[in-house]
């Protein structure tokens, strides 16, 4: 196996770990961590209850434009290639007008290029379909504007910045770890990916034990104290 297959491979098991986790919890151990502002706006929700978003970022910058300018498309069309198996297209608002950023058509070529979903600090149309294609796609709202001639990217795999729920905006950096669920979406710093899974397997680990004296009726004082999660 080449190096290259061996980080896909050990990419794609924190990925499933992840998934097993739930975003409370996700959140309560970066706050222990001395990072407690990484959520995203409550704004970008998923376009149905049960997706899911677990993956590295794949950034991408845009900007408010008035020209349809066909290499831009190209340009656009060529970055899907750059993705590697399995990451989260992240795109910043790039404009303050309501356009689509995604759809289907964007959403089928990423997926066969890598993707497993996207983040869009903006719109999507096309929404039907991409539920139908079970590709998870969080987003801040749906309409059917549209993007190209009034919005264009200009770059991609750089920092971004897209709106946060407990700050006005979170940077995001390529290969930043996404997490999201039917709570919202949260940015976990790139080297924190390993530390914040391994300590929210610890902890949940806990929490069953916890669950299971909370159902059987025993006294809630004793079993939060035995069971502090942090």
């Amino acid at each position: 196996m080449t190096q290259v297959n061996e980080g896909i491979a050990a990419m794609e098991q924190i990925v499933q770990r992840y998934r097993k986790l739930y975003g409370g919890l996700v959140f309560d151990i970066l706050e222990h961590m001395g990072f407690p502002n990484q959520a995203v706006s409550h704004a970008m929700t998923p376009l149905a209850q049960d997706m899911m978003l677990a993956g590295p970022a794949f950034t991408v910058k845009g900007t408010t434009t008035c020209e349809k300018d066909e290499s831009r498309r190209y340009k656009r069309l060529a970055m899907i290639k750059q993705m590697t198996y399995p990451c989260i297209e992240v795109r910043d608002a790039g404009t303050p007008f309501h356009v689509a950023l995604y759809g289907e058509l964007s959403a089928t070529s990423a997926r066969a290029h890598g993707a497993v979903g996207a983040l869009i600090d903006g719109g999507v149309r096309d929404t039907s379909h991409l539920v139908k294609m079970a590709f998870p796609v969080f987003a801040r709202y749906r309409n059917p504007v549209e993007a190209f001639g009034r919005w264009m990217m200009i770059d991609y795999q750089v920092p971004i910045r897209i709106h946060g729920e407990l700050n006005e905006s979170i940077q995001v950096n390529p290969g930043d770890f996404i997490f999201g669920d039917a709570d919202g979406v949260i940015v976990i710093p790139r080297e924190l990916t390993l530390p914040v899974l391994e300590e929210c397997e610890r902890v949940m680990g806990i929490e069953e034990t916890a669950r299971g004296e909370f159902a059987r009726g025993d006294d809630p004082v004793a079993v939060f104290e035995r069971h502090k999660r942090l």
